[in-house]
């Protein structure tokens, strides 16, 4: 057992000096702050500085009452450690056998208060200030040290005296004060710097050095040279590595420990209580380490430790511990939001504490006056961090002399995290208050995927929302993916929002006024919903806003007048609404406006003059309001309008003859007004695609120009007008004037448009007159025959009907093949003489031919066949309708009438077509003339059509299995359903075709996909510009002119055809060579090609 006992050394040596002087760091006019003017740029921040120098100033009082206390206790030195600061020693810490350690700093000399002690008769040390005795308020000396105990026993303590009070200093409003009654009152002593911070003169403090070099001493040199000695520790002891270690609540530490001798009999044991364990771990003799482990919760304890020499010597020494508890923080971190906040640390110590910030965005906002033993709690700002990253900061936890003890990480987390969260927030909002449950898609919604994976959400790279969109999937049902309930003013924080497009729903309510906050919104679409309420003014605050989009609501009540004057706006669209209100005098504001549609409201008053500067608009629509007034007199000023619709008010006046100056005009409407003057047909079926004037007081008369307008043309109606006089036979033979006609001939009481009287026949004699236009001068001879329909007996005796023959003959040896074998034909023309010379209602041709276009856009023509083959083709000697053909021109100027009708595998075959965009007096017969070819490569070659469109979809089995069959009896050689395996294979590897666009290609008979043709384009493609026949076209049709031409005598000769070839072949190599992409901006023909199936 150990027999546990102090044993204490006394001093006996100690050189006591009366007085001791302590020269304490002041500031004043003479303080040298050069230093401090390098680390701090104002006043607030030197008295800072000071405040930190006072701290430490405080610590040294301390410091030297711990001295005087080891003085009159006879405690000794166990153990001096420098405290270092940027590599330089800027104090101790000196640890004693009986006292608690020490801090002593160095710090700048001053003139200021000079604290010190002086022992006085009664053996007593006092408090000195500025050399005289420092006085309590009852002018009573103030002790700094206990009394001498009485003296023991050998080896044994004397009782302690009364603790003496030791001063305190503080600097406040620029002063130094003192107090000596525990900080109860503060008495000022002078300036703590000086009036304009003028530099004083550096020095030591109140410690001028320390020094360890004796082993028996610790030398401590005062500021004005006065040296006390305190023993250190008997050599036969023990010294730690760290006597007084940092600990937190359940960590273990080690410490090392040394012994100055020592054998094997030499002993180390501890003792501890409350909790704590420390375990000696022997290295060998003369040292070793001790694991101490604090209990949890921590308790302010000691660990003694107990040192033997085996025979008659013990020791005991204590660890002490700077316990300092961080509550409630893991891993000395804490984490704050990315902007503005507060922050709280609750710290429990020991010691007296204090928490400093080492970053300038943590900012003190309360210290407490930390006391030991206390859990103290500690404020600080948090400014906002605008960067997208995180950042790190650190708060230290020292003692009052500003040793760091603990460090504490600040982890704030960015704006844009913070952003993004917030923003997911909103979203899940947005879904709950839209009936997110019962959207059509709702994929990944509330999920814990990037809300930039949420349906209809994107955001930019940085994970903020950019773009929301919800719109219809399904053109045909118009369904916004069924949102409804109402719109949440939350919204409106979406900072980086640009894009908003919600439409076809059931959203109903107020459009919230914060959606004004949404600075980057360029594009606004809540269209087809159900909002209801007026526009918010708040929607001008949206700066950069270009698409103001919110049609087909109920909206109500006037347009902000603030609206008008958003210098972004691009394009407005409120129509089918119920606004009111007139159109501002100010509407130029939006300069940059080039799209209004403000139909279907309830607007007033008149079309200001003044929208005529807005020279970027484009679109015009304010139809269906109650405007009156005229027409604006600068109209034409709009140079780029290409859409003006002003139907359904209660305009006035006349066009303005300016509207001419309009060049990119194409639509126009202005029915339902009460407008009068010249209709100005003639400007406008120059350059609009669409008119509707009906139904005011135009007046004027048709011109014969609106027949080929109405050729590709369908939106017209002049209706219910002024106009008079006769309708032009063009306009009246025109194909579409049946389906027109109501929106032409009605027109206001007491005017007309006649019809013009239909020319009868009365000479018959022609009919049937077979003309030889061509004779075969080799061959069998191959019969063309060229039957007209609808021509009466002037176009004979005119020699119309001459010229069309010649003409549709020209026309088909106008390309290759039949040109270089065009004396193989023979080509006859049959005369037809009609009752009637044009196909309208009620009119009598001879062959009854009619034409028109379908719903669908394709041309149709037809003819009765019986009629054509019994009455007129028979006239024509040696013609065998099951191998020859023939062409039925229809005395129709349009380019819609074109039909071929072939007999499958053999039989009567004809093509019928109308004169297309040729007149006699232009004599331009081009688009007619490939019309001619086309047929005959499709009755003649047995060619298959080329054509495809989009909506053609991908070829069925069915309709591959049809093209193979006709392709076993040598039809549809231009077409193949295997890209691997196509006809027109030799020509693919013949080098002499390199230089041709021959290649693959998918797209054909009517489909888009799964059928393919040999070259870009052809005449078998469509019949528009500038086409030919691609060489295997031009091939099957050579081998059919071959084998009627010369009967079973001929063989074909691949070699022979490519010699004749060679004037069609490309010497200018081609880019393209193979392809199995489809052109997809080609024009389709929409030419029907009719198979008839021979029984």
């Amino acid at each position: 057992m150990w027999n546990l006992f102090t044993h204490f050394f006394k001093c006996r040596h100690l050189v006591w000096l009366p007085v001791l002087c302590v020269a304490l760091a002041g500031c004043k006019d003479d303080f040298d702050d050069s230093e401090l003017r390098k680390q701090i740029a104002d006043l607030d921040g030197r008295l800072t500085s000071l405040e930190k120098l006072c701290a430490q100033m405080n610590t040294n009082i301390s410091s030297m009452q711990t001295i005087v206390n080891a003085l009159q206790q006879n405690d000794y030195i166990t153990g001096v450690t420098p405290i270092t600061e940027g590599g330089n020693t800027i104090g101790y810490t000196i640890t004693f056998a009986k006292n608690k350690p020490i801090s002593i700093y160095h710090g700048e000399n001053g003139s200021t208060p000079v604290i010190g002690i002086k022992k006085d008769t009664d053996g007593i040390y006092y408090w000195t200030l500025d050399g005289e005795w420092l006085l309590d308020i009852s002018d009573n000396k103030i002790k700094a040290e206990g009394t001498d105990g009485e003296k023991g026993g050998q080896g044994e303590e004397g009782k302690p005296g009364q603790n003496g009070i030791t001063p305190l200093l503080k600097i406040e409003e620029g002063y130094w004060y003192v107090s000596y009654d525990n900080e109860n009152s503060w008495q000022q002593l002078g300036k703590a710097s000086g009036e304009k911070g003028e530099p004083g003169e550096k020095g030591d403090s109140m410690f001028s050095s320390v020094d360890t070099s004796n082993d028996g001493y610790v030398i401590f040199t005062l500021a004005d040279g006065t040296e006390l000695k305190l023993p250190r520790k008997d050599s036969f002891g023990i010294s730690f590595s760290n006597a007084f270690p940092g600990i937190s609540a359940g960590e273990t530490i080690e410490i090392e420990y040394t012994l100055p001798k020592g054998d094997e009999k030499t002993l180390v044991k501890t003792a501890c209580q409350n909790g704590w364990q420390a375990v000696v771990n022997k290295k060998d003799h003369l040292s070793g380490t001790i694991t101490i482990t604090a209990p949890d919760p921590i308790t302010d304890d000691e660990v003694l430790v107990f040192v033997s020499d085996g025979k008659e010597k013990t020791v005991m020494s204590a660890i002490s511990f700077c316990i300092v508890i961080l509550d409630n923080i893991q891993d000395n971190t804490v984490k704050v939001g990315g902007g503005d906040g507060n922050l709280t640390l609750e710290i429990t110590s020991n010691m007296e504490i204090k928490a400093v910030p080492q970053n300038e965005w943590i900012i003190t906002d309360e210290q407490p006056q930390s006391k030991a033993l206390a859990t103290n709690h500690f404020h600080f700002k948090i400014l906002a961090n605008g960067d997208k990253q995180n950042r790190t900061g650190h708060i230290e936890v020292q003692d009052m002399g500003g040793k760091v003890l603990k460090t504490i990480t600040v982890v704030q987390g960015n704006a844009l995290e913070e952003e993004i969260a917030k923003e997911r927030e909103i979203l899940i909002k947005f879904y709950y208050a839209t009936n997110g449950d019962q959207w059509e898609n709702n994929t990944n919604w509330c999920s814990d995927k990037p809300v930039g994976e949420w349906y209809g959400v994107e955001t930019h790279y940085d994970g903020l929302v950019y773009k929301m969109r919800f719109v219809y999937n399904d053109p045909a049902n118009f369904n916004g993916n069924n949102l409804s309930g109402h719109l949440i003013p939350e919204l409106g924080d979406l900072s980086e929002l640009s894009f908003l497009e919600i439409q076809f729903s059931q959203l109903s309510g107020n459009i919230p006024e914060e959606l004004g906050k949404l600075k980057h919104l360029y594009h606004l679409n809540l269209s087809y919903n159900q909002l209801s309420g007026e526009i918010p003014t708040s929607i001008s605050q949206m700066t950069g806003l270009e698409y103001l989009v919110l049609y087909k609501n109920q909206l109500s009540g006037e347009i902000p007048n603030s609206i008008w004057q958003m210098p972004s706006l691009k394009r407005i669209e409120l129509q089918y609404n119920q606004l009111s209100g007139e159109l501002p005098q100010n509407i130029n504001d939006l300069k940059t406006l080039d799209y209004l549609d403000l139909s279907y409201n309830q607007f007033t008053g008149e079309i200001p003059e003044t929208i005529c500067l807005l020279s970027d608009l484009f679109r015009l629509e304010l139809s269906n309001n109650q405007l009156t007034g005229t027409l604006p007199e600068n109209i034409g000023n709009l140079k780029k309008l290409e859409i003006l619709k002003l139907a359904n008010n209660q305009l006035s006046g006349t066009i303005p003859a300016s509207i001419k100056q309009c060049s990119e005009l194409t639509y126009i409407d202005l029915s339902n007004n009460q407008l009068h003057g010249d209709i100005m047909l003639d400007f406008f079926l120059q350059h609009c695609d669409a008119i509707r004037l009906n139904n005011n007081y135009f007046t004027g008369s048709i011109p014969a120009e609106l027949a080929s307008w109405l050729d590709k043309n369908f939106v017209f109606n002049i209706s219910y007008n002024c106009l008079s006089g006769t309708i032009p036979w063009e306009v009246v033979y025109h194909f579409r004037w049946g389906s027109s006609k109501s929106s032409i001939q009605p027109q206001n009481e007491g005017y007309r448009l006649e019809i013009p009287t239909l020319y009868e026949s009365t000479d018959y004699s022609e009919d049937g007159k077979v003309i030889v236009l061509q004779k075969a001068t080799a061959g069998n001879g191959i019969n063309v025959a060229i039957v007209g329909d609808g021509f009466a007996d002037v176009d004979f005796t005119s020699g119309h009907f001459d010229n069309v023959m010649h003409k549709t003959m020209e026309g088909l040896f106008r390309l290759e093949p039949m040109k270089s074998f065009r004396h193989l034909f023979n080509v006859y023309a049959v005369k037809t003489v009609s009752k009637h010379n044009v196909f309208l209602e009620g009119s009598e041709t001879a062959l009854e031919g009619k034409y028109g276009s379908n719903n669908s856009g394709y041309s149709y023509a037809e003819c009765k066949e019986g009629t054509l083959r019994n009455k007129y083709i028979n006239k024509i000697p040696a013609f065998n309708p099951d191998e020859d053909i023939c062409f039925v021109i229809l005395n129709a100027y349009t380019p819609n009438a074109s039909a071929s009708y072939c007999r499958y595998p053999q039989g009567f075959s004809y093509s019928i077509s109308g004169l297309g965009s040729y007149t006699p007096a232009s004599n331009n017969l081009h688009g007619f003339e490939n019309k001619i070819c086309w047929g005959f490569g499709c009755t003649f070659g047995h060619l298959g059509s080329e054509e495809w469109n989009s909506f053609g979809g991908a070829a069925t089995d069915a309709t591959k299995e049809v093209i193979l069959n006709y392709q076993a009896n040598g039809w549809y050689m231009n077409l193949s359903v295997d890209p691997e395996n196509v006809p027109w294979k030799k020509f693919l590897t013949d080098e002499r075709y390199a230089n041709e666009d021959v290649g693959i290609y998918e797209g054909g008979y009517y489909c888009a996909s799964g059928i393919y043709r040999s070259s870009y384009t052809s005449i078998m493609r469509t019949t528009i510009g500038e086409v030919t026949f691609n060489v295997p076209s031009r091939e099957a049709i050579y081998k059919r002119m071959m084998q009627q031409a010369y009967g079973d005598s001929w063989q074909y000769d691949y070699e022979k055809f490519v010699e004749y070839d060679a004037i069609n072949r490309n010497s200018t190599p081609q880019l393209l060579r193979s392809t199995a992409d489809a052109p997809k901006e080609d024009r389709p023909r929409y030419y029907p090609m009719v198979i008839i199936h021979e029984q």
